[in-house]
């Protein structure tokens, strides 16, 4: 790819990134949904989110394997139409296992898409920026979501709601469309000994920061997943809680594109720290956040951590990583994260309190923290016999 066509591939990317992520954005809705459309319980309902996101780890896992094999177009394309298909069925269910069902199928097509789209945006030049971009773009696109999702509800009822994912996905599989043909990446994983050597003392770099990403993902989603139950337990209406998400998304594009103005190659272990520290303010603020301006504020500070941290974690991975394996596993470990997450919070909630999930949120953020601070960063080494 070249100029123009690389710019625009690298456009098409972010949006189809963030059309994939706004599902994720949107689960809390879905859960509450569950609850209140089919009679689930809480914990029943954050099942049903854990086994969408493990459709998802296997949808990682399979792209990991299929792109090296596959033309990366065609599997955006197909995944995005069986995307589209699963939410749509997800309007018709009518039972927690047939839910399920259709939820674990449209999660691993979900994410197959992110995965192939994240794989793209690493070709940036500057991955970081690339990341940054499609995170932002994401969380303002999810408040346009979060409103939609809501009209919906109240105009046509709590199926149409669960269903409205079907058209983000719909207008993606054309966008896929428009991507090049001949859109791929490597044909084979680059074997050890083709690996480019690495300055710098970091040959671990890649590796920990790939387990940092999973660690700080858990963190994040065991809280999520129930975000919109903590507003309304905090007080809030349900049209309050929905608006001071949809308005957190919108200020937290500012805070995710940190990353995309002031992200530099290697330079990642300080921002990681300044995101940790951010995170857990916002965690505090969430649990005191009574009232819809505290609760907006409060969740627009988390989403920014959110978004930096998947940003900086990634990067990361992805320059200290010359063989491309770490890169293609980002989003298995990503959307383990999503499947883990929950169901830490699903397994404290039946022991105890809501309030008590904010105890367990912090600590794998802290660890990932900690793993990251033990190495440095290294940059790829040009091979000696130079390159081409």
């Amino acid at each position: 790819m070249k100029g123009t066509v690389a710019g625009r591939t690298l456009a098409i990317a972010c949006l189809l990134y963030a059309f994939s992520l706004i599902l994720i954005d949107i689960a809390p809705f879905f859960i509450g949904l569950y609850v209140d459309h089919l009679g689930l319980t809480l914990s029943q309902a954050g099942l049903v989110q854990t086994v969408d996101q493990a459709g998802g780890v296997l949808g990682a896992v399979a792209g990991f394997f299929l792109m090296p094999r596959a033309n990366w177009r065609t599997v955006i394309v197909a995944a995005s139409i069986v995307a589209a298909v699963g939410n749509a069925f997800t309007a018709a269910a009518d039972g927690f296992l047939v839910l399920c069902a259709i939820r674990f199928v449209a999660g691993f097509a979900v994410v197959l898409i992110t995965t192939v789209t994240a794989c793209v945006l690493a070709q940036a030049v500057v991955p970081v920026r690339a990341y940054g971009a499609g995170l932002a773009l994401g969380m303002t696109l999810s408040a346009v979501a979060i409103w939609l999702l809501e009209g919906l509800r109240s105009h046509f009822g709590d199926a149409a709601a669960l269903g409205s994912g079907a058209l983000w996905l719909g207008l993606g599989a054309v966008l896929a469309l428009l991507l090049p043909r001949s859109l791929n990446g490597p044909s084979e994983p680059v074997l050890p000994e083709e690996v480019p050597r690495m300055k710098g003392g970091g040959r671990n770099a890649g590796r920990i920061a790939l387990v940092g990403l999973l660690l700080f993902g858990v963190s994040v989603n065991v809280i999520y997943a129930f975000i919109e139950r903590i507003g309304l337990s905090n007080g809030l209406d349900q049209r309050a809680v929905a608006n001071a998400m949809a308005f957190g998304y919108i200020f937290s594009a500012g805070g995710s594109l940190i990353p995309t103005l002031f992200g530099e190659s290697g330079r990642h272990l300080r921002w990681i720290a300044i995101t940790t520290m951010v995170f857990l303010a916002s965690l505090l603020g969430i649990y005191g956040a009574h009232s819809t301006l505290l609760f907006t504020i409060a969740f627009a500070i988390y989403a920014s951590a959110w978004c930096m941290g998947l940003a900086f974690y990634m990067s990361m991975t992805a320059e200290n990583d010359p063989g491309h394996r770490y890169t293609r596993m980002i989003y298995i470990v990503n959307v383990a994260a999503q499947s883990v997450g929950p169901a830490i919070g699903t397994l404290v909630l039946t022991r105890a309190s809501l309030s008590a999930v904010f105890l367990v949120t912090p600590l794998p953020a802290l660890v990932a923290a900690f793993l990251v601070s033990t190495t440095r960063t290294a940059r790829v080494a040009v091979p000696a016999h130079g390159a081409s």
